[in-house]
Formats: C-alpha cells, sequence, structure tokens
C-alpha cells in the first residue's frame, strides 16, 4: 500500500497514499519573477500526464503558483489553498474553471486517508503537515520564514504532537539579490542565513530524513545571469550529507517510500541527483533579454504611479507637499540618471546627482516597478538591479507605501505612518546585509528616515499587524 513521497522539480512533489494523490506547487515551463528565474529542468514534465486528484499551493510566488504551468491545464481541477481575505487566489483560479477549497489555519482535516494541517507564515505562505495512513508525518516548510518570531515553536511543533517527522523538505537556497557583480561578502552572508534558518529547523524538528529542494533554479534574464558565477550546490550537498540525520537530494521522479528509507541506496541516488543538476548547470544560458522604454514612457507611467498612490492613500492629503522625497535612479540601457518625486510630481533628468544614485536598473525594470505595486519585491528576488550601498535605503523608503498597498495595507487618517515601522526597512534580507558590511548606510538611513518622518506624520500606528518589509511579494504574473 503506497505511502510515497515523490519529486518532480524544483518544490513540486506527489504526496502519495493508498486512497489519494495531492500535486503540490507545480511548475514545470515558462520563467518567474519578472522573467528573472528559470528552471534548471525546464518543461520536465506534462502536467496533464501527472495522475494527481488535488493540487496544493503553497503561496502566491510564481515558482510555486506557476501561471504558465496550470495554463496548460486541459480540465477543470480541485485546488488546495489557504484561506485568504482578498480571496485573490481563489477567485483567479475559479474565473479558469477551477474548484477551489478552501483550508482554514491551523485547522487539522482529513481528505480521504490523509491528515493534513496548513501552517500560514508572513500572512501570505504556509508550511503543510501530513499524516500518511502509515502514521508517517511529513512536514513541508517549503520558502516559508519559520525562523522570524518563533514562528516554528509557537505555530508548527503544537500540531506536530510528539510525533517523530520522518521528513522534512525546506528551501536551500537564498531566493533573493544577493550583492553587486563582484561582491564577495554578500553572497556568502546570505547563504549562510539560509543554512542558519534550516540549521534551526532541523534541530528544533529532528526529522528521520530531510530533502533540500525549491532551488532548482537559474538566474536567466541577460541583466542577471552572471549571478550563476556564484553555486551553492556542492556546499549545500557537502552540508547535508554531513548530517545526524538521512540525506534525500532529489532528482526528478525519485520516490520515498515513507518508513523504508534506505541510506546505502539513497547515498547512491543522492550522489547520480547531484551529477545530474551539475550537468543542468553547465548548460543554462540567458532565456531573456531587456526591452527598452523611452524617457516619454517613463515620465507617463511615473505620473500615474504618483496619481494612483496618492489617490489610494489619503495620508497625502494630510502632508505638507513642500517638502518632497526622491529616489535618483541610472537608467543603464539609456545611460540616464533621473530623480523622481514621491510627495510633489518631479520626474527630472539630472545628471548632477550620480554620487546619490540608489539603484541602477534598466528602463524595463523601472517600467515594472512603477507599475506593479509588487514590483519592489518581485526586482530583489529577481536580481534585475544593482544598488549603491550608501543610499540602497532610499529606493526601500521610496516604494513604502506602494508596496504596502500590494499587501492590502494603505495609510489614511487612522492608519499612519511610524517611525517603527519605516525602521523595519533594515530587516529586509538585502538592507540586512548592505547594513552589515557598508560603513556608511546605517548613518544615511538614520538621516534619511527622519527626514522621511519629517514629511510623514508620526502619530501611532493603529494598524500593526504587518511586517510589511519582511514580506515576500506575492506573484507577479497575474
Amino acid at each position: 500500500m503506497a505511502n510515497q513521497i515523490t519529486f518532480l522539480n524544483h518544490s513540486c512533489v506527489i504526496l502519495i497514499t493508498p486512497n489519494i494523490k495531492i500535486l503540490c506547487d507545480p511548475w514545470f515551463n515558462g520563467t518567474a519573477f519578472g522573467e528573472g528565474w528559470s528552471l534548471l529542468n525546464d518543461a520536465s514534465h506534462d502536467i496533464n500526464s501527472i495522475e494527481f486528484d488535488y493540487i496544493w499551493l503553497s503561496h502566491e510566488h510564481p515558482d510555486h503558483f506557476s501561471i504558465p504551468t496550470l495554463n496548460q491545464l486541459n480540465s477543470s481541477k480541485t485546488f488546495l489553498y489557504q484561506e485568504t481575505k482578498d480571496k485573490k487566489i481563489k477567485l483567479y483560479l475559479e474565473k479558469k474553471g477551477h474548484k477551489v477549497i478552501e483550508i482554514p489555519n491551523k485547522k487539522t482535516f482529513t481528505l480521504e486517508d490523509l491528515e493534513l494541517t496548513l501552517i500560514t507564515c508572513d500572512g501570505y505562505d504556509s508550511s503543510l503537515i501530513a499524516k500518511f495512513p502509515n502514521n508517517k508525518v511529513v512536514v513541508n516548510i517549503n520558502d516559508a520564514r519559520v525562523d522570524l518570531d518563533d514562528h516554528l515553536g509557537k505555530e508548527i511543533i503544537p500540531f506536530l504532537n510528539d510525533c517523530e517527522v520522518e521528513l522534512l523538505m525546506f528551501q536551500f537556497g537564498y531566493a533573493n539579490w544577493a550583492g553587486n557583480m563582484g561582491d564577495v561578502e554578500i553572497p556568502i552572508h546570505q547563504q549562510n542565513l539560509v543554512d542558519k534558518k534550516n540549521d534551526y529547523i532541523i534541530d528544533t524538528i529532528s526529522p528521520n530524513v530531510i530533502m533540500p529542494f525549491a532551488s532548482f533554479v537559474y538566474f536567466s534574464h541577460e541583466e542577471n545571469f552572471y549571478w550563476n558565477d556564484t553555486c551553492w550546490l556542492n556546499h549545500i550537498f557537502s552540508k547535508y550529507s554531513n548530517m545526524d540525520c538521512n540525506l534525500m537530494f532529489p532528482a526528478p521522479n525519485q520516490t520515498f517510500n515513507l518508513g523504508e528509507f534506505d541510506q546505502d541506496n539513497f547515498c547512491i541516488k543522492n550522489k547520480n541527483a547531484k551529477i545530474f543538476w551539475e550537468e543542468k548547470i553547465k548548460n543554462i544560458k540567458p532565456k531573456t533579454i531587456s526591452r527598452a522604454r523611452t524617457i516619454k514612457e517613463l515620465n507617463i507611467k511615473y505620473d500615474e504611479f504618483l496619481n494612483n498612490l496618492h489617490k489610494r492613500n489619503s495620508i497625502f492629503k494630510l502632508i505638507d507637499k513642500k517638502n518632497n522625497y526622491c529616489l535618483t535612479i541610472k537608467i543603464t540601457d539609456l545611460d540616464k540618471i533621473i530623480s523622481i518625486g514621491l510627495v510633489d510630481n518631479k520626474f527630472a533628468i539630472d545628471s548632477q546627482s550620480e554620487n546619490n544614485i540608489s539603484i541602477e536598473v534598466s528602463s524595463e525594470v523601472l517600467l515594472f516597478l512603477l507599475s506593479q505595486s509588487f514590483g519592489r519585491g518581485t526586482v530583489t528576488i529577481n536580481s534585475r538591479i544593482n544598488f549603491n550601498y550608501d543610499f540602497a535605503h532610499n529606493f526601500f523608503l521610496f516604494f513604502f507605501i506602494f508596496y504596502a498597498n500590494n499587501l492590502g495595507i494603505y495609510f489614511h487618517e487612522l492608519n499612519r505612518i511610524t517611525k517603527d515601522k519605516v525602521q523595519s526597512i533594515s530587516r529586509t534580507s538585502v538592507m540586512e546585509s548592505i547594513l552589515l558590511f557598508n560603513k556608511n548606510s546605517s548613518s544615511n538611513m538614520s538621516k534619511d528616515i527622519e527626514y522621511f518622518m519629517s514629511i510623514f506624520d508620526t502619530k501611532e500606528n493603529l494598524d500593526s499587524k504587518f511586517d510589511i518589509f519582511n514580506q515576500e511579494p506575492p506573484n507577479s504574473d497575474m
């Protein structure tokens, strides 16, 4: 009788019991995050040729909620998704003709012969605990930041009910910007942060078997392809091969029978899997290129951005507009430096501000940042951006309100901007590394936060449930 996990690609597995098959996070084709990521093993499966009863989606990120892959479905399917207030994913899937079963947070339920508990994290991500008919427990942490605020100990561990965890699955690589070209310190720091998180998870849960996954991708745009010079595959393989728990380093279509781990057999399979992924890495190449935009197009989009931002956030009506907050940007493909305002309309070519540049991006990326409220997060994940470490914080400050809007947070008389909330930009992974290795960034950021707060009201924020700068962006492709 089957009690199995089959790995397919990236973070996609199938949970298999005698009575049910659940396909998790299918991504088999297409790019993700503004054409910044591609699969190492692209076009690996035809989703219509896979047997399953349900599809579970862990969260909205496009490498888990892959619209190119889901668009290939040739019939209506039943999805399992966390219960959300905005119903965005549910409505999208239903519009496509699918059925969606909403899963309440921290409510254990039984689906056929599989006992499931979904636990949300950061307000949008989720982990899944699955108890199989043979009483073997599988925990899929995926990308969830369970190390923040003791989420693992407070939210997940109580639902394990002292059961031994047979298999733990988790993301093994950093999934965001980790330094400009040539930077050595920040990539190491970023991977150390991920390693530290995973060590904490493994030590806390003490699983019998671990499966590192959700990182089988590469940077596939011409603007970020150089990032592939840093590869952590050997580091990951060596690190987890030498831990007390057993390692399942997955290759496509590899199946693990729960409760039947054969260490010698998996030692051979792990080495073969490593060879498989190494060969894939050797053959990567850029897949997408930039499409240049004109200054006129950018100016028009900026006007739309500012009008919509002020319309949706009435806080702008409550402040003195004589003081503007500006972001200085170098547009790489146009070889122009521009300055744009947040409070008052300003779009100016400003060649005199070269020393105050915060970011360098292509015209296509800048258009994206001004068009999509989730753009700030997507661009830091797809790494199509370079930062001036001294003034990188200005990028986060400038898009503070716009990004919050994407998470359903708007600023008005009863929900004002506070200094504490603004200072949370230091807890983003990007700023955490920059602040650690750049001696000027901390003092510059403190000064600019003071100036930012001198413009905006500093009264107590009445709705402080969300740490909006520690959340990753929702899907960018809907």
